[in-house]
């Protein structure tokens, strides 16, 4: 929906993973490492995950994905949707 609102597409090489509260909050979801370690298996470049997820995270060997941890969809906006240059 914020994609079609500020007519910017998403990255075909994000992911995102993980549950939004009413309030804007990004939640975390259940395995949350096999998730992530799924996406960058399938190639994808960057991944946003609720902040919370960050310490369990942390250490893990992913390979080249780049883990972008977000408190809120504000974030997540200010984090995916910046335009290049």
């Amino acid at each position: 929906m914020i994609s079609s609102f500020l007519e910017f597409p998403i990255p075909n090489n994000v992911a995102f993973i993980g549950e939004i509260g009413l309030g804007g909050e990004l939640r975390m979801v259940p395995k949350m490492e096999k998730r992530v370690s799924t996406v960058a298996k399938l190639g994808y470049k960057k991944c946003v995950v609720p902040k919370l997820a960050e310490k369990s995270l942390e250490g893990l060997d992913f390979g080249e994905i780049e883990i972008l941890a977000c408190k809120n969809l504000k974030e997540v906006i200010n984090t995916v949707f910046v335009a290049d240059g």
